[in-house]
């Protein structure tokens, strides 16, 4: 495919606001390139103040761009090493669950891409680790990645507020303290059903204050030693913070490294924004935030419980693209296996919710070659730098992850 280098970047001279890099640009975007001439002088006098703590928007409609390289945190929740380090270690052991058998970590493991490689998780007295994990409480949903989960309600200028981050497939929560909370409440995923809702954070931060060690890392992270719900969440949210995947191809290829994506790669990107895709998928983040209804199939596992998940009034928030190729399979309930077929599914989609986005959706012209160029595309989202190490041991002498 023919391509065109242009220097069609823009960015305000503090680097607070969204960002246009020098691109290799694509038809897709040529077509829009007389009416932005007008940016190139500007954007070559901003070129050196733009940094990777910005989101780098390629120039397009549905300003889909690069993530910046450090996320944001609440006002009343400052992230710090100290909290990071006690995040962490809260995240692997599984003193936090009801039977001391489960840990985050169980069902959102490095391994994976903080996720696991099975359609639906398996909670509280399961064994195993993802798609070898057996026994123990069905979970309804499949675990989706904790990677980047620091952006979520990025919008499409790069803004994201970390006190209104949409959290869990149908927006039950908004933000990472308060999903932290959910997960160690629920009977299902951690808490089991030997101790009460109303009962098991305290219960928890009476097990946390009978061990020296984990008394002095809150000392460390807080100021004192004092142990309870809010805390054991702001340090596991903290944590969870700091598990960034931003340079990804696309991301270097977004920064102005025109080298980053292969042709393959640059095509699939115009396909999946002239297809529509990127109406849903768009931002920073490749995701609007949103709840849609699709006419996602029947996981059999329910089927077999009678078990019918709704969501949120038969609506599910729309995924991050970003690290599909650590987390298959998936969809909220993980019926699709691979890549290949999470894409198929699009083509020729239903649209029972009467969405203006699906209805606009168009594959008619997209044949296996250029499926084949969207797949590739959606792969150059995915960044493998991000913490992959595992603590040899936990503050409780417990084993770190649980029963995996």
């Amino acid at each position: 495919m023919a391509q065109l280098s242009v220097a069609m970047f823009c960015c305000f001279s503090n680097c607070s606001q969204f960002q246009l890099l020098n691109k290799t640009v694509s038809s897709v975007f040529l077509r829009k390139m007389c009416m932005k001439k007008l940016l190139l002088l500007t954007s070559l006098i901003a070129l050196s103040a733009c940094n990777n703590d910005t989101p780098v928007f390629i120039e397009d409609d549905n300003n889909i761009g690069s993530l910046p390289s450090i996320p944001p945190s609440p006002e009343n929740n400052p992230t710090t090493d100290e909290k990071v380090k006690l995040g962490k270690l809260l995240f692997w052991d599984p003193i936090l669950s009801g039977n001391k058998d489960i840990a985050c970590a169980s069902c959102h493991h490095p391994n994976h891409g903080y996720a696991e490689n099975l359609d639906l998780s398996i909670g509280v007295g399961g064994s195993g680790l993802s798609e070898n994990r057996h026994g123990g409480k069905l979970i309804h949903r499949n675990a989706p990645t904790i990677l980047n989960t620091a952006f979520n309600g990025m919008d499409e200028d790069g803004a994201v507020d970390p006190l209104n981050s949409p959290m869990f497939w149908d927006k039950r929560a908004n933000s990472l303290e308060e999903q932290a909370l959910l997960v160690l409440q629920s009977d299902v995923e951690m808490r089991g059903d030997t101790i009460s809702e109303d009962d098991i954070m305290q219960v928890l931060s009476e097990r946390l204050l009978n061990i020296a060690e984990y008394r002095s890392l809150f000392n460390n992270a807080f100021g004192d030693e004092t142990i309870n719900a809010e805390r054991i969440t702001q340090a596991i949210a903290a944590f969870e913070r700091s598990l960034i995947a931003s340079n990804s191809p696309f991301d270097l290829y977004a920064r102005g490294d025109e080298n980053a994506l292969t042709d393959q790669q640059i095509r699939g990107m115009d396909a999946f924004v002239e297809a529509g895709c990127a109406q849903c998928h768009d931002g920073p983040m490749f995701s609007d935030f949103e709840l849609h209804q699709l006419p996602v199939k029947e996981n059999a596992k329910l089927v077999q419980l009678g078990v019918v998940d709704e969501g949120n009034e038969k609506r599910f928030r729309t995924p991050s693209l970003r690290n599909l190729s650590f987390t298959a399979p998936y969809m909220h309930n993980g019926t699709e296996a691979t890549l290949r077929d999470a894409i198929l599914f699009y083509d020729d989609i239903a649209n029972p919710g009467n969405s203006e986005e699906l209805a606009n959706l168009n594959f008619d012209d997209v044949d296996s070659e250029t499926l084949d160029a969207i797949e590739a595309f959606i792969h150059a989202l995915s960044d493998d730098s991000f913490d992959k190490s595992i603590p040899q041991t936990v503050p409780s002498n417990l084993k770190p992850g649980g029963n995996i």
